[in-house]
């Protein structure tokens, strides 16, 4: 017979999420249990990239996803294991994992308003309105306009997989385009 300190016993947890409707509110990115990297200055000020799972988050009054995340302990000290950390949506990538519930999720949406893209992407929407005027992104591809013919506002969509692709194309690599006085 086996005792009961021999069995590995592992516990599900269920979570709920109430989620408002409001038009400032968006999905989570990440989810509980899911590996995430950054980077970020350490306490001596050095650049590194760390990795953990997280174990929280909220929605916080800035209109961003806040995630609590529990530190990778390989290669950190005991100091830094106990302290954890919360960082935003914007500064986070997903790590793909066994551990990972993505597969179980209704797929979101591959097209995102301007204001959502630009949150998920890490740059103002602003920013990102630059970036098409400058032909970073090609029509149809990395953007569509879902505006009503002959509105004369365009209503821009944006597929942030494509968009996050070309982003990562060092600016210095990056075709240069001239911007025409009406673009600007």
């Amino acid at each position: 017979m086996t005792s009961p300190s021999n069995l590995a016993i592992e516990q599900d947890h269920a979570w709920l999420i109430a989620i408002p409707k409001r038009d400032e509110f968006t999905q989570p990115r990440f989810h509980f249990g899911e590996r995430v990297k950054w980077s970020g200055e350490d306490a001596q000020g050095a650049w590194s990239r760390k990795t953990g799972r997280i174990i929280g988050l909220k929605f916080a009054y800035d209109s961003q996803w806040h995630y609590s995340i529990h530190l990778d302990t390989e290669f950190l000290p005991p100091e830094a294991i106990a302290e954890g950390v919360w960082l935003t949506e914007a500064e986070l990538k997903l790590v793909p994992d066994s551990a990972s519930i993505r597969k179980q999720l209704k797929p979101e949406s591959e097209w995102m308003t301007t204001q959502q893209a630009a949150q998920i992407l890490g740059i103002s929407a602003e920013q990102l309105r630059k970036l098409r005027r400058r032909q970073l992104f090609k029509v149809g591809y990395h953007y569509r306009d879902t505006s009503v013919p002959g509105s004369g506002l365009p209503r821009w969509q944006w597929h942030v997989e494509r968009c996050g692709k070309a982003l990562e194309v060092p600016p210095e690599k990056r075709p240069s385009q001239p911007v025409s006085p009406r673009q600007k």
